[in-house]
């Protein structure tokens, strides 16, 4: 078991933003695929995911108009 490693700190560092950047894609998406209609819930919930980063982690899983 000497050949056995964990992950390295830039690793996971690595990994954390390529979720994050992923999350905020799809989050990107699913602003884009909003109605615009005038409760604008499905907007704000995307928008705010949108303009901080973090946050789209769980945002994007927010339902939107068409859900």
């Amino acid at each position: 078991m000497k050949g056995l490693k964990g992950l390295t700190l830039v690793e996971v560092v690595f990994i954390i933003i390529l979720f994050v950047t992923a999350t905020w894609l799809w989050n990107a998406y699913k602003f884009m695929s909003c109605d615009l209609s005038p409760d604008y819930k499905c907007e704000v919930v995307h928008g705010i995911g949108i303009v901080i980063p973090p946050l789209s982690v769980v945002t994007a899983w927010a339902e939107d108009d068409g859900a």
